[in-house]
């Protein structure tokens, strides 16, 4: 028999068993109700980058001062411009000039210069330029062949300017009481700036009636120094009473101007040039040479990557441009050389020691 004790337990079991049978079920939580979705604020469409162009440089020859201080001016100011810039040389050859063309073409420079070996080979180069449809802008050498087509050119008054220090040489010529030939050392006459070089000095010559005979003009082909002085030396053996050596580029007239002294004939023989190096003006200075027409080769550079930038920015039509070239003469190099130095090979040029 089973005691009271367990009897009531079990009694209490089975009614809370019943109990928690009969409580309704719990109710399920009520969903928090979804938090509104409030719009994002609209972002400003982000500004379109700046496009960089790019814009290339073909030199006849970056080896030879004059030409790298035209390529300088032209890197110095497109980067200034904020513009990607390269500068790269032809070393005289026309082929290389060609291959440069054809990469610029294949690597879409929007904008090119070119200075051509000479005014033939230069046709092929603007030509594949002009099938790309890449504007072209020309420096001091200018394309034979009217299908080469470009936008403008840059250059110096390259006849007139040999012109005046031809003149001034006749005038120094008469005043000494001389009575020798001229001779000359000029770059290739089948480039457009030296046959108008030529041209100038020969018409000054002209005038003057001074000898200058054919035989006396050596046409430059490495453009060296070495090659100037040795021209020299052949021109002075052979005519002995030489006057006047006009030189149409600096390395030339340094190149004469060395033969000249090692000839002992500085008192005799007359020495003029065309650019203007540092170097150039400092012998102008020294009374080494006795005039220098000045042609601003770094100034040069810089225009032609402004008129870029300023065709591809503010749609400015580029316009030729062709600087005068005044002279640096024994008589005004110390208060005129001086003045030169920044536009002929850029801020930071000065006088050799």
């Amino acid at each position: 028999m089973k005691s009271k004790l367990f009897i009531v337990l079990s009694a209490l079991l089975v009614a809370s068993f019943v109990i928690a049978g009969c409580a309704p079920a719990a109710a399920p939580a009520e969903e928090a109700p979804a938090a509104e979705e409030v719009p994002a604020e609209e972002e400003a469409p982000a500004e379109e980058p700046a496009k960089v162009f790019k814009v290339g440089y073909i030199n006849a020859d970056l080896e030879n001062p004059a030409w790298n201080a035209v390529g300088t001016g032209f890197t110095d100011k497109a980067i200034e411009l904020g513009m990607d810039a390269i500068a790269v040389s032809s070393s005289g050859q026309a082929a290389t000039q060609f291959e440069h063309a054809q990469d610029m073409v294949t690597k879409q420079y929007d904008a090119v210069s070119i200075s051509g070996t000479d005014s033939s080979s230069v046709n092929a180069a603007v030509k594949e330029f002009n099938t790309a449809d890449i504007p072209v802008w020309i420096l001091h050498i200018m394309p034979d062949d009217s299908e080469a087509k470009f936008v403008s050119m840059v250059d110096a008054q390259n006849e007139g300017g040999n012109y005046d220090a031809g003149k001034y040489l006749a005038d120094t010529y008469a005043a000494k009481g001389m009575t020798g030939t001229a001779a000359e050392i000029t770059i290739s006459l089948a480039r457009s700036n030296g046959a108008a070089r030529h041209a100038g000095f020969k018409k000054a010559m002209d005038e003057a009636g001074i000898e200058f005979p054919e035989a006396n003009i050596k046409e430059s082909i490495t453009y060296t120094r070495d090659e100037s002085y040795t021209f020299a030396q052949d021109l002075i053996a052979a005519n002995p009473d030489l006057s006047i050596i006009w030189c149409n580029y600096d390395e030339a007239v340094l190149g004469a101007m060395k033969a000249v002294e090692d000839a002992g004939k500085v008192e005799e023989i007359l020495v003029g040039g065309f650019d203007g190096s540092p170097e150039s003006l400092k012998a102008v200075l020294d009374g080494k040479i006795n005039v220098m027409a000045i042609q601003p080769l770094y100034y040069h550079g810089t225009i032609v990557a402004q008129q870029m930038f300023d065709f591809f920015v503010n749609g400015t039509q580029p316009e030729t441009v062709s600087t005068d070239c005044p002279l640096v003469t024994t008589e005004n190099a110390a208060a005129e050389a001086e003045q030169y130095l920044s536009a002929l090979h850029g801020p930071t040029a000065t006088f050799p020691e």
